[in-house]
């Protein structure tokens, strides 16, 4: 016998229904696309959008409020999660004379200090999260020290909520060498590096969110005098700047979703007057394609590059090519003059490099597995470094801001292990020193990851299981499948905190690693994206329908799971095969591809051409996304079957996912799916907060009936609905 635990008897309640403009129409290509409800994406209609969304969030609230005790609980068992025996020891880094560290006051607030290495000096504190708030009504961002370690940089946000839903911060400058003297902020800033001689550059965000220009800045002099020394013009095109380890040169990056084009300047170049002129030298021209990105080392450059070999034309390259590390005199950077210096096996993909005097790490993906390579640069010999849990985990380099060192620090984090830092020492390829932390209520060992494969369209996509061990599959226990498959992201085995409270309920976790992501490498992502971007629909169904015929679950006990990108595949796989699924969760999701790609003038647009296509000028993409995009393909769910459940949560100020996608989408779901049935055990429920961004269920507050932390609150209300709408056996 099966039984399902509603959210609340609620058949009176009924659900809010948008207004319709039925002779809403437009022409593409021959196609004629009627959209009843695109006046939600009128600026006129702001107030009239402003009206449903409130509606739909009181039904979804009242609807939920039999929910609140559960989610109090899972809520509870989020924060004794993070509860560890002890709390390791503060990292520390030693950077020039200095020694750098971050730890906790009394009051609960970040300190950011540093001690002289030589131990001559007494502690100093650089930066107290509390009185940054409390002088100054900021919050902190993140913070970097200048070369000469006397001025340190903090990228901040009002802590009122006006920077809410933008994605700029202001830059607050302290000197080091006059006691933390507040020497000015500057305003409106994307991302920022220092100079020499008391300069810095930063970048800024057109009203598009493409950083298309770099400044440059002399510190304590009026922002107003800036100049730019960088305008991208393209508007695919997204720069920024950094610079080389060793600090001799600065790095401009102008880079689309796949292809990249870098400058070079010498550090030593920059003056103190911003009349200066700033001489970038290229070194190899676009080609789509084609990324590179660049270090230096004692006279010369090391590339990461994924470019053919002797072919720097302007024609797009079809078939992604691998990533392998070149080389270039410092005088003769060009790409002409590439030699190869280092390769990884066929089925092995490089993801990151730190340079040091001796060595270079190299993190790899083996067959969606990670491995870390010590290129040995004395030797020219190639080590594997142990990992641990057995390379079940997620491996990312910490900061490693020594150049002349024998050690690498390295961060890792699994399921269920927080996320800690190893100190290796490359010469042994043995660990050195650990920061861990112990959580005092999960014990590592109760929990199994298990690799899979699932079979689609004739490949193998990974999916990796997470359960307690007393939860036998066989039992077809309760399962949250998660998604993603954008980007080239993988969606990685991490510490999720929000799954805990599942994981003590005898849940499964599984993750779907469809095309799209980059976990199998740039041949993975390219499966699916623009032309290719249902194989990320099919993908995760193949999943689904994997998990069914195993017998590990049943589509009363299977849940599914994805953010922005990751909610367009859900809502098309809800399209597809809604049999598959009892309940979903879809987190700002980008379900209207089409009308977000027809306008032009939406931020991100232009940028995201290569990732989804250019539906307004090439037929082919129009048709390619028409063909799978959730608003455009909805069909009645409940026409053979008991449709699932169905969360909708979006941010009223999200630049990225506009709130009109996901309410377009629930508007024309409880229309055409099946969803305006009060008395329906199956709920399509919207949740918008109108004055939160496309992040805002990673940290901060919220208010009104889920007032205190914005990640507990919108990850307990996503697990409670699932648990609430899930059967079990009774």
């Amino acid at each position: 016998m099966l039984t399902v635990i509603h959210l609340l008897c609620s058949s009176t309640l009924k659900p809010p229904t948008a207004p319709k403009d039925s002779n809403a129409s437009s022409v593409w290509h021959g196609f004629v696309r009627t959209d009843e409800y695109a006046w939600m994406q009128d600026p006129k209609k702001n107030d009239d959008l402003a009206r449903y969304l409130n509606e739909e969030r009181r039904y979804a609230m009242r609807m939920t409020k039999g929910m609140r005790k559960l989610q109090k609980e899972i809520a509870m068992d989020m924060e004794r999660a993070l509860e560890v025996d002890q709390v390791p020891p503060p990292i520390e880094t030693k950077s020039g004379s200095f020694v750098y560290y971050t730890k906790g006051s009394a009051s609960g607030s970040q300190l950011y200090c540093r001690r002289a290495a030589n131990g001559t000096e007494p502690e100093q504190v650089l930066i107290d999260t509390d009185d940054l708030s409390a002088q100054y009504g900021y919050e902190l961002k993140s913070l970097l020290i200048s070369d000469d370690h006397g001025c340190i940089g903090c990228l901040v946000t009002h802590i009122d909520g006006s920077h809410s839903g933008t994605e700029t911060s202001n830059l607050m400058l302290f000197s080091l060498k006059d006691n933390g003297k507040h020497l000015q902020t500057l305003d409106n800033i994307f991302n920022f590096v220092f100079g020499e001689n008391d300069t810095l550059f930063y970048t800024v965000l057109n009203d598009k969110l493409r950083a298309h220009k770099i400044r440059y800045h002399c510190i304590g002099h009026p922002q107003c005098n800036d100049i730019d020394i960088f305008v991208e013009e393209d508007d695919e095109c997204f720069v920024d700047i950094t610079r080389t380890k060793d600090k001799k040169f600065h790095i401009i990056n102008s880079n689309t979703l796949d292809s990249s084009e870098v400058y070079v300047f010498s550090s030593s170049a920059i003056g103190t007057d911003t009349s200066d002129s700033i001489s970038a030298q290229l070194l190899r021209r676009r080609q789509r394609g084609v990324e590179y990105y660049v270090d230096h080392y004692e006279g010369e450059f090391v590339i990461l590059t994924n470019s053919p070999v002797n072919d720097d034309s302007d024609v797009s390259i079809g078939e992604p090519l691998p990533f392998r590390l070149m080389r270039a005199p410092s005088a003769l950077p060009s790409s002409k003059n590439w030699k190869p210096l280092l390769c990884v096996a066929d089925d092995e993909r490089i993801e990151d490099v730190e340079m040091f005097r001796d060595y270079i790490m190299v993190s790899v993906k083996r067959q969606g597995r990670p491995v870390v390579i010590i290129h040995n640069r004395v030797s020219k010999s190639n080590s594997e470094l142990p990992l641990p849990n057995g390379g079940n985990c997620v491996v990312r380099p910490d900061s490693n801001p020594q150049f002349d060192t024998s050690t690498v620090r390295l961060c890792f984090s699994s399921p269920v292990h927080l996320e800690s830092t190893i100190e290796y020492n490359m010469a042994t390829q043995t660990p050195h020193k650990s920061w861990t932390s112990t959580p005092l209520h999960i014990d590592p060992d109760d929990y199994v990851i298990q690799h899979e494969r699932a079979p689609s369209d004739g490949l193998q996509v990974p999916v990796t299981l997470i359960r307690h061990k007393s939860i036998s599959l066989a039992s077809q226990p309760p399962t949250l499948m998660r998604v993603y498959g954008a980007y080239g992201v993988p969606l990685e085995p991490e510490f999720r905190v929000e799954d805990i409270p599942l994981l003590l309920r005898g849940w499964v976790i599984a993750l779907a690693h469809v095309r799209g992501g980059g976990e199998l490498g740039r041949e993975w992502y390219a499966g699916g994206k623009g032309k290719n971007k249902s194989n990320s629909v099919k993908d995760l169904l193949s999943c689904a329908q994997f998990l069914l015929e195993k017998g590990w679950t049943t589509p009363e006990r299977l849940a599914i799971t994805g953010v922005s990108a990751g909610g367009l595949v859900v809502g098309a796989a809800l399209n597809r095969s809604p049999e598959y699924f009892r309940a979903a969760a879809l987190h700002v999701p980008f379900v209207d591809p089409l009308s977000a790609m027809l306008s032009p003038d939406l931020p991100l647009t232009r940028v995201e051409t290569a990732e989804w296509g250019a539906p307004a000028t090439d037929p082919a993409d129009y048709a390619t996304i028409r063909s799978y995009a959730p608003y455009d393909n909805i069909r009645r769910m409940g026409a053979d079957r008991q449709m699932p459940s169905i969360l909708v949560t979006a941010g009223g100020l999200d630049q990225r996912v506009s709130v009109w996608q996901p309410a377009k989408w629930v508007a024309r779901l409880r229309e055409q799916g099946g969803y305006a049935d009060s008395a329906s055990a199956s709920k399509l429920l919207f949740l918008p907060t109108m004055n939160k961004g496309h992040f805002y269920s990673e940290s901060g507050n919220t208010t009104g009936d889920y007032a205190g932390n914005g990640f507990a609150n919108a990850h307990s209300l996503v697990n409670a609905f699932f648990i609430t709408q899930v059967s079990k056996k009774a």
